[in-house]
C-alpha cells in the first residue's frame, strides 16, 4: 500500500512504536574468533591504530541499515567479511525502515548505532531528540529520478506522482532537491507517495500506480533496464547530505565510547574491502540488495567504489544543507548550528592515530 506524504518525523511517537529489545553490553568470557572468510589483519603500530594479536572480548550488539541501496554496503561488508568480529563486536545486522522506525530503534537502544540518512537525525533533534551524527560513508546524494517514458521534461511531472521508500528517507530528500532544482513544489505540483522500499517503488511504477520513483544503485540500473527514463541524476548536483551517515544517541556514545570506536573501525575496514575486493563485494550487494542479476550488481559496485568515503568524515555543510531543506516547515532550523548534530571526535582520533592510513595500506597490499 502507498500513502501520501507528511514530512514531519515525531521521535517521541517513534520510541513508543518500537519494542525496546535492549542492548546487552557484557564482555564474553572467551574471545570470539573471526569467521574463516575474514581477511587476516596486518600488524599496526600505535595504541589506537593497532589491532591486537588476538581478537578483543566480544560484545553483542544489534545494528541496522535503512534501505536496500548499496549506499549501505559498509555495514553489510563489515558483517559478512568478519570486520565486526575482528574488532570485538558480535553484531547482528538487520533492516529497519527509515523515519520513525529507525529513530525508535536508536532511542530504545534496540540498535544503538546505525547507518541511515543524516536528514532524519537533524530533523528529530530539532524536535527535541538527542541523536548524533558520527560520520558518513557517502557524503552526497546519489539518487536518480526515473519516470515513465512518456514524461520527457520536468514540467511534465505536474499533476503526477513520485514514489519514495518512506517519508523523510534519503529517497524523499532527493526528490525534494530535484523539485527545488526544477522550480517545482511537493504537494502543489507533484504528489509524493510512500511505497515502503525501493523495490516496492519500482513495482508500483511497473503496475502504473505511480509515474516515477527515486532510486539509487542497484535500483537505478533496474529501472533503466525496464525502460524507464532517467529525468535527473541528483548526484550531478553534488548536494552534500550525509546520505549514509553513522548515527547514534549522545547517551550511548557517552556511556559506550569503546563500542562506538570499535564500530567505526569496522566500517573503515569494510569500506576499504569494498573498494579493493570486487567479487566478494558483488556477492554481498546481490544478497542484501535483493538482486539476482550479477551484471547489475557489478555495475553497482563500480558506481559506489568511486563514491564511498573511506575515512567516514562528515562536514558541517551536510548539516547545513539538511537544515536549509527543513526550514520550510521549521523556521527554527535556520538558527541551529551544525555542532548541535555532530560528534566527529571519534573519526578525528582514528585519523590522527594513523588507523585510517594503515587500513588503506593493508587493503592496497591485499589487492
Amino acid at each position: 500500500m502507498i500513502a501520501t506524504a507528511s514530512w514531519q518525523v515525531n521521535p517521541a511517537r517513534a520510541v513508543g512504536g518500537v519494542l525496546a529489545l535492549g542492548l546487552v553490553l557484557l564482555a564474553a568470557c572467551a574471545p570470539a574468533s573471526a569467521p574463516a572468510s575474514a581477511p587476516r589483519t596486518a600488524s599496526q603500530s600505535g595504541a589506537a591504530a593497532s589491532t591486537a594479536a588476538s581478537p578483543p572480548a566480544s560484545i553483542p550488539m544489534k545494528t541496522a541499515y535503512t534501505t536496500a541501496s548499496a549506499s549501505m554496503a559498509p555495514v553489510w561488508v563489515a558483517k559478512e567479511r568478519g570486520f565486526f568480529t575482528e574488532v570485538g563486536l558480535d553484531a547482528e545486522v538487520t533492516f529497519i525502515g527509515a523515519g520513525q522506525a529507525i529513530l525508535g530503534a536508536l532511542s530504545s537502544q534496540e540498535a544503538p548505532i546505525v547507518l541511515a540518512g543524516a536528514n532524519q537525525i537533524v530533523e528529530a533533534n530539532l524536535q527535541g531528540g538527542s541523536y548524533v551524527l558520527l560520520g558518513s560513508a557517502l557524503p552526497y546524494l546519489t539518487n536518480s529520478i526515473y519516470v515513465h517514458p512518456s514524461i520527457e521534461r520536468p514540467e511534465d511531472l505536474r499533476g503526477k506522482s513520485i514514489g519514495v521508500s518512506n517519508f523523510g528517507a534519503i529517497s524523499h530528500v532527493a526528490v525534494r532537491v530535484a523539485l527545488d532544482h526544477w522550480g517545482l513544489e511537493e504537494g502543489r505540483d507533484v504528489t509524493i507517495v510512500r511505497s515502503g522500499g525501493t523495490p516496492e517503488t519500482l513495482a508500483a511504477m511497473q503496475s502504473g500506480a505511480i509515474h516515477g520513483g527515486s532510486f539509487s544503485p542497484p535500483q537505478t540500473f533496474r529501472a533503466r533496464d525496464l525502460g524507464f527514463r532517467e529525468l535527473i541524476d541528483v548526484s550531478a548536483l553534488r548536494f552534500e547530505m550525509g546520505s549514509a551517515a553513522v548515527a547514534s544517541t549522545r547517551q550511548f556514545v557517552a556511556a559506550q565510547p569503546e563500542v562506538t570506536e570499535r564500530y567505526l573501525k569496522a566500517l573503515i575496514k569494510a569500506i576499504q574491502a569494498f573498494k579493493t575486493e570486487r567479487e566478494s563485494s558483488v556477492d554481498i550487494i546481490m544478497h542484501y540488495g535483493r538482486i539476482d542479476d550479477r551484471a547489475v550488481a557489478e555495475e553497482t559496485w563500480a558506481y559506489y567504489r568511486e563514491l564511498l568515503n573511506d575515512d567516514l568524515s562528515i562536514t558541517p555543510r551536510a548539516v547545513e544543507n539538511n537544515l536549509r531543506l527543513l526550514a520550510e516547515q521549521r523556521p527554527d532550523a535556520l538558527s541551529a548550528r551544525p555542532e548541535q548534530f555532530l560528534d566527529t571526535s571519534f573519526i578525528e582520533r582514528l585519523r590522527a592515530s594513523g588507523y585510517v592510513e594503515q587500513v588503506r595500506r593493508d587493503a592496497a597490499g591485499r589487492s
